[in-house]
Parts: C-alpha cells; sequence; structure tokens
C-alpha cells in the first residue's frame, strides 16, 4: 500500500489511526446494509388494502358460507400475519374460520409459496369455494387452486399461506373457473364412460 507524506507522519503519531478508520467504515457498510434488508422485507410485506377488504366483503355479502381452515409457516411471520388479515375478513363475513399454524403441519419445504386454495375432491367441491375465490381474484388478490384428495373433508375449504413469492399478475378469473369447470366435466366423462363399459359387460355376460 503507498502511502503519502502526509499519512506516514499520522502513522507515526497515532499507528492505530487508520485501524480505526477502517473499522468505522466497515462498520458504517454494515449499519447501511442491514437497514436496506429491512427496507426490503418491509416492502415484500402483503397486506389487505381497505379497498380490496371492501371488495372481498362486498362480493361475499348473502353468500353461502361454510367451514374454511387455513395454514400457514409458525416460523414466517410475515405469512401469519397475511393469514390473519384474510381470516380476518372471511370471519366479518360470516365463515367459520379454523387456523392451525401447529408444528404437526407438513414441513416448510412443502408449503406453497404464495396462497393456495385446496379442496379434496374435483367433482365434490365446497359450494363456498368458488365464491372465496372469484371475491379474492376480483379484488386482486393472487390466489392458486389445487385438488388434493389428502385431504380429510369434502366440505372444507382449505388455505395455505407461503412465503411471499407470489406472481405479481392475477390470473384472469374466466380463465380459471372454465379450467376448473373443464377438469370437472372430463372427471365426470371419465367415471361415465366406466359405468358404461361395465354395465355392457355385464349385459353381454347375461346374455
Amino acid at each position: 500500500m503507498n502511502l503519502s507524506y502526509v499519512q506516514k507522519l499520522l502513522m507515526a503519531v497515532d499507528p492505530f489511526s487508520s485501524t480505526r478508520a477502517n473499522f468505522r467504515s466497515w462498520r458504517e457498510k454494515a449499519l447501511r446494509n442491514r437497514l436496506e434488508d429491512k427496507k426490503l422485507k418491509r416492502l415484500r410485506r402483503r397486506h389487505l388494502t381497505c379497498r380490496q377488504r371492501e371488495d372481498i366483503s362486498t362480493d361475499l355479502e348473502d353468500s353461502v358460507t361454510g367451514p374454511v381452515s387455513m395454514t400457514a409457516s409458525a416460523s414466517d411471520t410475515e405469512a401469519v400475519c397475511y393469514e390473519d388479515e384474510i381470516a380476518n375478513v372471511l370471519e366479518e363475513t360470516g365463515f367459520k374460520v379454523e387456523i392451525d399454524n401447529a408444528a404437526r403441519k407438513p414441513a416448510e419445504e412443502q408449503i406453497p409459496t404464495g396462497v393456495e386454495l385446496t379442496v379434496k375432491d374435483e367433482t365434490i367441491r365446497p359450494v363456498h369455494a368458488l365464491r372465496i375465490l372469484r371475491a379474492f381474484r376480483r379484488a386482486g388478490v393472487a390466489i392458486a387452486t389445487r385438488i388434493n384428495a389428502m385431504r380429510q373433508s369434502n366440505n372444507t375449504l382449505y388455505i395455505t399461506v407461503g412465503s411471499n413469492a407470489a406472481p405479481a399478475a392475477v390470473p384472469p378469473l374466466t380463465r380459471a373457473t372454465a379450467e376448473w369447470q373443464s377438469q370437472v366435466l372430463r372427471t365426470l366423462r371419465a367415471k361415465w364412460k366406466t359405468k358404461l363399459a361395465s354395465g355392457l359387460r355385464r349385459r353381454k355376460q347375461g346374455d
């Protein structure tokens, strides 16, 4: 390291001045980095705005209600806070919401990112499932949907709130509804074909 004549004189007077200056510079940089990290975390926090809450409540007024079970990773504070906001707006519109973030829930890596609505069966869906999905998507809340046969009840809508990595764009409601309906129709057709084929076989055996 090349030092100027003045720097050499200062080092001779106080040999630790340069070390202290470097330490102060490092400490200030570390503090700025921590502040930036905190700022980014605040920006990534999800919230339901007053307008979104009003829109959701309006859409769910006088609609059929039903049980809702909600889950989030207990170690993810941001997800738990967002889960509470969703639960509050549902309870205010008459839904019975059960929250269970206990340690016996699936491991954190198994919880999907964003918000996901799950039902047990394609053909036997809770009546309130589609209405909740429509209300939230109309309000601009990104929500994914999935069928999970491992769920306990056909009558319950399961909502999982994962980490904040949801897509920015909300899928169009009409497309989501059409895809869900087409899946149900495909399942029904497959069941009808199976029943028809078994009935023909029994008729042939009887002849």
